[in-house]
């Protein structure tokens, strides 16, 4: 098994670190377009569900044993955005 050398060739050839990088970059622009717009105290709560999805992928795509505690945090976040969500309808 080889390991990772945090060389420049080796960050420029890392594909998977790239993709990473573009991903966060457009998921900032799309943020900073939605606070343009939108009212931020409903905006950060769905910036919440982050945590959400990336526990669930981490169980897909990771293969990640399930924990009882990150299931209970998850429910809790989305219980609390469903609860701002309708708040916030007038």
């Amino acid at each position: 098994m080889s390991h990772f050398q945090a060389t420049l060739p080796a960050l420029l050839t890392n594909y998977w670190l790239i993709a990473g990088y573009v991903l966060y970059g457009i998921n900032t622009l799309m943020l900073v377009l939605a606070l343009k717009d939108g009212e931020l105290s409903m905006l950060y709560p769905i910036i919440a569900l982050t945590y959400v999805w990336v526990t669930l992928l981490s169980y897909v795509v990771l293969a990640e044993p399930p924990n009882v505690w990150k299931n209970v945090g998850i429910g809790v976040i989305v219980i609390g955005v469903a609860v701002l969500g309708r708040g916030g309808r007038k």
